[in-house]
């Protein structure tokens, strides 16, 4: 067999050469592109987290402090292209926290200072803190207060479903004891002097011929000063316990009106005490008192 035949009948190998690259071009800039980028994200990320590093200060920071936190909406921070500079408005002030109203229910559980009630000012507050008394005790229709020339008036009478006393007799009715039982708490921080009147309708009393509205009215006002002395109010202040019987009404036209049934507290100035005194003549024998002490000249 001739050597063209054999060299037909053999699969022909083809070798391919691969041509060796340089060293330099294994070693191309392309890593030099990531380590950039990684370098750049890292330093956003240190320059993040310095930005938002809180302050030496104990209080942490909240999405409701932008000052604290510059990166809140509306805030400028590093990231912002301005050019000039920007001025910042200053924070304003935290206001200092104010105590809440009190309620009107509360006024009466302020301390009451002891002491001598002068001016018409102050007998105006020490009203108000009665009145506000009679609402939370259910005696609005009973207890009325007035300042007067003389001081301060107060007036405890009879409602239409309510009596003070049983009718005809000195019996004082609960409602009206714990109404005289709290206003003596307030009253025994007063200094002032009292004077306590009884007061009757026109109804004859007709028991007993040597009992009347004269004997009712000022049993009737013992029984409350008793009550109220019982209740805390130096009996020292009380000046006078006086029965008026029927000759001061409230109401002339109807003498026998129930409106006209009541105890009076009247509350004395300085002056109108002093007046009171010299109408029952006590500078008088007091100086006539001094008279009699002093030894006679030789």
């Amino acid at each position: 067999m001739s050597l063209k035949k054999k060299r037909e009948g053999e699969k022909e190998i083809v070798v391919r050469r691969r041509s060796k690259k340089g060293h330099g071009e294994a070693h191309s800039g392309a890593w030099k592109v990531a380590f950039a980028d990684f370098t750049l994200a890292m330093m956003a990320l240190f320059m993040v987290l310095w930005i938002i590093n809180p302050s030496k200060s104990s209080a942490p920071i909240t999405a409701e402090d932008p000052v604290s936190n510059p990166l809140m909406e509306g805030m400028i921070n590093i990231f912002d292209g301005f050019d000039a500079p920007v001025e910042l408005e200053a924070r304003p002030s935290q206001p200092e926290p104010q105590p809440e109203p009190k309620k009107a229910d509360e006024a009466t559980e302020e301390p009451i200072p002891s002491k001598i009630y002068r001016t018409r000012q102050e007998l105006e507050q020490l009203a108000e803190l009665i009145d506000v008394l009679s609402g939370k005790l259910d005696a609005l229709t009973n207890l009325e207060v007035a300042v007067v020339p003389q001081g301060l008036r107060i007036l405890i009478k009879d409602d239409e479903q309510r009596y003070m006393f049983e009718r005809g007799s000195a019996k004082l009715n609960p409602h009206f004891k714990t109404l005289l039982g709290n206003l003596a708490e307030v009253l025994s921080k007063v200094e002032n002097r009292i004077i306590i009147s009884g007061h009757t309708d026109a109804t004859q009393y007709r028991r007993s011929a040597l009992y009347n509205n004269w004997n009712l009215s000022g049993d009737r006002a013992l029984v409350a000063r008793n009550v109220l002395v019982q209740s805390g109010l130096p009996g020292e202040r009380i000046l006078q316990v006086t029965a008026l019987a029927d000759v001061m009404p409230l109401n002339p036209l109807e003498p026998t009106d129930g409106i006209n049934r009541r105890i009076e507290l009247l509350l004395l100035t300085e002056r109108a005490e002093v007046l009171y005194r010299e109408l029952f003549g006590e500078s008088y024998p007091q100086a006539r008192l001094n008279r009699q002490l002093t030894p006679s000249g030789t």
